[in-house]
């Protein structure tokens, strides 16, 4: 049992009622005058006082002694039953005595609590509450902080990289346009260069003087592209490098014989048989394949070519001839399929445009077209070296939306074997960006150069650019954010991994250290106050049954180094030396009166012994 600071004090109260209580009461029995009751301050009635010389009483009642006797029995019995704040005596004994009635006075006077707490409790809860503000109060500003620093750093780092994909996209983009546009720039130069020579010193009508003219500009400025020339009366000569399958050329029936300087239009259908023969006359065209030898500077291997050619009825043929000879210059069909798929190196090709001059003679008459195609297989092959990233993608179309070149293995021809729109790709990315495009566009407008800028839409950034030269390709490339935050956002993960990490580490060492604290802060509370409390309140429970044996035991030992538990040792310490004094006072007063009275008692007994003999005598 632990006592508080309103128990102690009741306590000692009690102590010192008792005390004075028996001191008073052994003066007045000594002082009241014999015959008379003495009635104390709290309403207890006092045996008749006993003459001090002659140890009788004065007028004293036959039965006083037993009333003497009686009321010590009751001191006795009250005083053995005593209780720490005011418990009462044994209900078979009744509610009689000193020590009841002091008891009732100080339960008036102070309420106690039904339940109460330990003190090792309450620093416990102290220690708790203190070291938990200590603890958490500057975890939380930590890991705010850390959380700061990470998110600072990562999303410093997010938008450097966001940055650094535009300039990329942007340089990117720019080296597609100027890539594209000096493709374009060297077939147009090369192509007026043709034009010039042919113009100037070729005589149209004779194909062998074109084809040499073909073969002197591949040896001298080695051409990448294919030469060719279409005339009016529907005679063709083309001319891509050398190599076997380096000549195509058609003629209609009866070209050689209506052209009889040209010596290769007697010459290629030699190989023909009887069935080609008969094939090209119901068709009109005879055409076929050759090889070409720079070095002996001949041509040879011809053979028969199951195609069917019209020069005049070609895209580029019609729109050369839409000039006349005064403003005569370079022009770019629209993307179209070529013709004679799998006839010579450009039949390979499914699809491209054609670069385009006509040549007019000093009449003003039209001789024939200069044309020289771009196939859209080699500007697949351009846009793939230009890719930078895992996802990043560029595609080619006309200024009308038709794609006609992808940096990914999309085809530019739909099912039906047609050039198809943008906004018809499969790949995820084109069809995402081209459908964008095309919104922003808006209805009843067909003419993306005007759209050129940046954009960003579902996770990708994209640009669009345009040619500013004919054909006025339009260029757009771009690729997720992912492609150049993915770095970032790893390092993100791994930050936040690394602040999970160390959030759980600190945590842990913090509750670790918590508890040893906390459990420290006990121990020593438990020996520095509970232990010394307890002793207190032992000695005062054994006090209440006038038990001094651990008041004994307290007199050997040293009081607590703590002040103000020191102090209060003493305090008790004088406080029950006192009550124990008084007791041992009031017994000894106790006896010498019951010793007076039993004195008083006998010398009666031998007077009143003495007055019957006499009465007998």
């Amino acid at each position: 049992m632990y006592l508080s600071g309103l128990q102690t004090y009741a306590f000692s109260h009690l102590l010192n009622s008792e005390f004075y209580w028996y001191r008073a009461r052994s003066e007045a029995l000594q002082d009241t005058p014999p015959g008379h009751k003495y009635q104390d301050n709290t309403g207890r009635h006092v045996a008749p006082a006993v003459d001090r010389h002659s140890h009788t009483s004065v007028g004293v009642p036959p039965d006083w002694e037993n009333a003497v006797n009686s009321d010590r029995l009751e001191r006795t019995n009250t005083s053995s039953s005593f209780r720490i704040m005011g418990a009462q005596t044994d209900s078979n004994q009744g509610q009689t005595g000193s020590a009841s009635r002091a008891s009732e006075a100080i339960k008036s006077k102070f309420q106690g609590r039904s339940c109460s707490i330990p003190v090792l409790i309450v620093v416990f809860v102290q220690t708790f509450i203190v070291a938990s503000l200590v603890l958490i109060i500057p975890l939380i500003i930590a890991f705010q902080s850390m959380t700061s620093a990470n998110d600072l750093s990562t999303s410093t780092g997010r938008n450097l990289a966001n940055s650094l994909a535009i300039k990329i996209q942007n340089i990117e983009g720019e080296l597609a346009l100027e890539k594209i546009g000096s493709l374009i720039q060297y077939v147009t130069e090369n192509t007026l260069g043709i034009y010039k020579t042919l113009q100037a010193n070729v005589d149209t009508n004779n194909l062998d003087q074109v084809l040499y003219s073909f073969a002197n500009a591949d040896k001298y400025t080695a051409y990448a592209y294919n030469m060719y020339f279409g005339s009016y009366d529907n005679g063709m000569i083309l001319l891509q490098k050398s190599g076997p399958e380096a000549i195509l050329t058609t003629m209609p029936v009866g070209f050689a014989e209506s052209h009889p300087n040209c010596k290769l239009c007697s010459y290629y259908t030699q190989n023909f048989s009887k069935a080609d023969i008969e094939w090209a006359v119901k068709r009109n065209t005879f055409s076929a394949v050759g090889g070409w030898n720079l070095d002996t500077w001949t041509y040879y291997g011809f053979g028969f070519a199951n195609f069917t050619f019209v020069p005049s009825q070609r895209p580029w043929y019609k729109l050369a001839a839409t000039q006349n000879e005064k403003n005569a210059q370079v022009m770019y069909t629209e993307p179209y399929l070529f013709a004679g798929s799998g006839a010579g190196q450009t039949g390979g090709a499914t699809a491209g445009i054609t670069a385009v001059i006509p040549l007019y003679d000093d009449k003003r008459f039209l001789r024939g077209v200069y044309g020289s195609d771009i196939a859209f297989t080699d500007m697949h092959a351009t846009l793939l070296k230009m890719i930078n990233t895992p996802n990043s993608f560029i595609y080619v179309m006309t200024r009308a939306g038709i794609l006609i070149g992808t940096s990914t293995n999309e085809s530019i021809l739909d099912t039906t074997g047609n050039l198809k729109q943008a906004t018809e790709a499969v790949h995820p990315l084109i069809h995402l960006t081209a459908n964008f495009l095309n919104n922003k566009l808006g209805s009843g407008k067909s003419d993306y150069t005007t759209l050129e800028g940046s954009f960003e839409a579902q996770g990708m950034y994209f640009q669009l650019r345009a040619l500013a030269m004919e054909p006025h390709f339009v260029i757009v490339n771009g690729a997720p954010k992912t492609d150049y935050t993915g770095d970032i956002d790893a390092v993100l993960e791994e930050l936040d991994n690394n602040l999970r990490a160390s959030v759980q580490k600190i945590i842990g060492i913090s509750v670790a250290v918590f508890v040893v604290m906390v459990c420290i802060s006990c121990v020593l509370t438990y020996f520095s106050v509970t232990v010394p409390l307890s002793k207190i309140t032992t000695i005062m429970v054994q006090a209440t049954s006038f038990d001094f044996t651990a008041f004994k035991a307290m007199e050997k030992q040293k009081g607590n180094f703590i002040t103000e538990l020191g102090t209060m040792e003493k305090v008790f310490y004088t406080m029950i030396e006192k009550f124990a004094q008084s007791i041992k006072a009031n017994r000894e007063l106790s006896g010498a009166n019951n010793n007076n009275q039993a004195s008083g008692l006998a010398s009666q007994n031998r007077g009143t012994a003495n007055n019957q003999s006499a009465r007998k005598i």
